[in-house]
């Protein structure tokens, strides 16, 4: 039930009077021609759209049919007439704008007002009071207007949403037949997937956030990072949790390296993103995907690494934290592995050495200190392994890095 403004003893009459002649079925089809004439003529693409068009028509004759019925009454009772909702699902179905929807209704409250305006003009003046007609109808027509626009906003929303679930929900059903080997032709792929192209380089993206309230923002810098490397239209899929899987497909493999370069640009507060590499065809689908999931291991959330590239961790990743794992960084490290202030140091610094080719020079330059610290840290480090540590050790440098991945 509305309330609404209260027809007096002197207005009732008129009242039931217009309503039986209005209420005429050649007197509700002009009002229906006039209001969706009006739309039409705003937005001719209407005209356009398969019996969208008369869709209105019949939106508009139930809707003022609905509040002629109502008009007369003591108190105002609102429903959102059958077409009303039937017009706003099939939009939604269509995937036309909500604000076209809207357009609508403020083209018909443009009627009412100049209908209401000739009404008053036209009503004799001994048998009504002007004023009172006014404030009783356009209050009357003003609460009806409010409640179907707010009402088939709602019906179009819902509806959008089931639209939108239905389809993330199969073009998750989708991937996951490509991931488990169950869909392989590509063409039947790409079809089953939107329209994402298959025969392309794909790099998959996994990102995750640790506050499940913050899930929404996963795809925001999804889509960030995809316009960071120039990829447009990527494929983006919901599995539920905390992750958001992604895929570029990009004609040549894309510069990655702008990844890193923007980390300190974007916002990711509680995320980690792992990337894989970029790969081609629907086996790079696949591989890419797995890549990303393996970079995301070692990938840390408000960490420096939060966004990790498989290419920079493979090895480690590949190894994966094993016991056997373990006991080869044990015997390679030895009581490098401890975690106070001073260890971490030499550790750091043990490792920036290796990575750059056993050069005192460039490992303070990289880490910004005097190159006499380096060789003091050094020299801590040997004392500590019991070996030199000048001639380069791939084993030591797989060690020092597994450790710094998987066991910060």
């Amino acid at each position: 039930m509305v309330s609404s403004e209260s027809a007096s003893s002197d207005l009732a009459p008129w009242l039931l009077a217009y309503v039986a002649e209005q209420g005429q079925p050649a007197q509700i089809a002009a009002w229906a021609d006039r209001v969706s004439g009006a739309i039409l003529a705003e937005i001719p693409e209407v005209a356009a759209i398969e019996g969208l068009d008369e869709a209105i028509r019949s939106t508009v004759r139930e809707q003022w049919t609905s509040f002629l019925a109502d008009f007369a009454q003591p108190e105002q009772r609102f429903h959102l007439v059958d077409a009303a909702q039937r017009l706003a699902v099939d939009m939604a179905d269509r995937q036309l704008p909500l604000e076209m929807l809207i357009r609508f209704y403020r083209l018909g409250q443009q009627q009412v007002w100049g209908y209401v305006s000739g009404i008053i003009n036209s009503a004799p003046a001994g048998e009504v009071d002007h004023a009172e007609l006014l404030i009783y109808f356009w209050d009357r027509a003003a609460v009806w207007l409010d409640k179907s626009t707010t009402a088939s906003i709602d019906t179009y929303q819902a509806a959008r949403s089931r639209v939108l679930a239905g389809a993330a929900a199969q073009r998750y059903e989708s991937v996951r037949a490509v991931l488990a080997g169950e869909l392989i032709d590509a063409r039947e792929a790409s079809g089953a997937l939107g329209g994402y192209p298959i025969s392309v380089h794909h790099t998959a993206l996994v990102l995750s956030v640790t506050d499940p309230e913050r899930v929404g923002q996963l795809e925001p810098l999804a889509l960030e990072l995809a316009r960071r490397v120039g990829a447009a239209n990527p494929l983006v899929v919901k599995p539920g949790g905390r992750q958001l899987w992604m895929w570029l497909g990009t004609r040549d493999a894309p510069d990655l390296s702008l990844l890193p370069a923007a980390v300190a640009e974007v916002q990711h507060e509680s995320i980690a993103v792992g990337v894989g590499s970029s790969t081609p065809g629907i086996a790079g689908f696949v591989a890419s995907h797995r890549e990303a999931l393996g970079a995301l291991r070692v990938a840390g959330a408000d960490t420096p690494s939060w966004l990790t590239l498989y290419t920079d961790v493979e090895l480690p990743v590949l190894l994966g934290c094993t016991p056997d794992v373990d006991r080869f960084v044990a015997r390679q490290l030895g009581p490098l592995t401890d975690e106070d202030e001073g260890t971490q140091r030499i550790r750091e610094t043990l490792s920036a050495y290796l990575d750059c080719g056993g050069s005192a020079e460039e490992a303070s330059r990289l880490l910004v200190v005097h190159r006499n610290t380096i060789r003091y840290r050094l020299g801590q480090a040997e004392e500590m392994l019991g070996h030199p540590v000048t001639k380069l050790s791939p084993e030591l440098s797989l060690a020092l890095r597994h450790h710094e991945l998987f066991h910060r």
